[in-house]
């Protein structure tokens, strides 16, 4: 039997390697180790930090401000005279608030769309996601943001017609709603405050794109075309090359309670906090006050409201976010005068 002469050389080896593993596998788990404490370290430190962040950003909202500029997107169609002047008040709040809030832009869809097309879209927030519209609608109330601030002081709720100028002399015959309700309105089908004439037994044509409703009166479909008193005269300058029987009546003012505001999308109430906080600080400074007489002023003055057979309408369907409480955000042109 042959002896086995490398035994005594494989034992010490193996001793040796098995030294060597033991050391290299001590000193990666050391490391593996170190590693996993600095991490931990790491985190432990953040996590105070991380939520003192969340704290600011939840008592301030001008803190969660992303870096990037806020993307505001608008209809803007060139023809609308009217929806120009609002577009002021609403730039004017973002400027205000660039300090706090940072950058913004202004995206602009330019293609015409119904009342009620645009009400879905700011809804949807796919092509806009603010609008100026009338407390009216009710689906753009559950739907969306309101900002209440009347950016028109209420004047919507304050009527002028537009009339064909050889129809004053019958005009000037109605001197309550008695009257009123002898003759035809025009209105837009999908208009906010479609209801508040109905309600009040007023009988109405409509239309279902604003620029028909023009050639409707000059057509005698309608006697009477009440709009704003924001509205009434621009309008009249945009359309009088085109339809110059068209006229300003100058005996009535249909009255009830309405106005324009501004409507955000519901994902982005950052941006309502924003046109609010600066609607809030023009009107504190003085700057809306200054804007809207700018604006306004002037117009306002030539209709001699406070001369008007005034027809009140009753406006039952007003919501409760409306700040009527808040007499200083609105306007009585027939008591206070004219806003200049």
């Amino acid at each position: 039997m042959q002896r086995d002469r490398t035994a005594g050389i494989r034992a010490p080896a193996c001793a040796v390697l098995m030294t060597g593993v033991a050391s290299l596998v001590g000193r990666l788990v050391g490391r593996l180790v170190g590693r996993l404490v600095v991490t931990l370290a790491v985190i432990l430190a953040i996590i105070p930090s991380m939520t003192g962040i969340a704290r600011a950003q939840a008592s301030s909202p001008a803190l969660a401000a992303p870096a990037a500029p806020m993307h505001i997107r608008i209809l803007r169609v060139r023809e609308e005279v009217i929806r120009e002047r609002r577009w002021d008040f609403l730039i004017a709040a973002l400027d205000h608030t660039t300090p706090a809030y940072g950058p913004y832009v202004i995206d602009v869809y330019s293609e015409p769309m119904s009342t009620q097309r645009e009400i879905e879209e700011v809804i949807s927030g796919h092509l806009i996601n603010v609008i100026a519209s009338d407390p009216g609608h009710p689906d753009l109330n559950a739907q969306s943001i309101a900002i209440a601030i009347p950016i028109d002081k209420g004047l919507l709720g304050y009527r002028v017609a537009l009339i064909r100028r050889d129809n004053q002399a019958r005009v000037n015959e109605v001197n309550d709603i008695q009257g009123l309700r002898l003759l035809s309105l025009g209105q837009g089908q999908d208009w906010g405050d479609v209801p508040v004439y109905r309600f009040n037994r007023i009988p109405l044509v409509t239309a279902s794109h604003y620029d028909q409703l023009f050639p409707m009166l000059v057509h005698r479909r309608f006697d009477l075309f009440p709009r704003g008193a924001l509205e009434v005269t621009p309008e009249l300058i945009s359309f009088r090359t085109q339809y110059p029987e068209m006229a300003i009546d100058t005996h009535l003012l249909i009255r009830y309670a309405y106005a324009q505001f501004f409507y955000v999308n519901k994902s982005d109430p950052l941006i309502a906090q924003r046109i609010k906080d600066g609607l809030e600080a023009m009107r504190k400074d003085g700057s809306f006050d200054a804007l809207f007489r700018k604006s306004f002023g002037q117009a306002v003055a030539d209709l001699h409201l406070e001369r008007r057979v005034v027809i009140e309408l009753s406006n039952p369907f007003l919501p409760s976010w409306v700040p009527v409480e808040r007499k200083e955000l609105w306007l009585d042109p027939v008591t206070a005068g004219s806003p200049d």
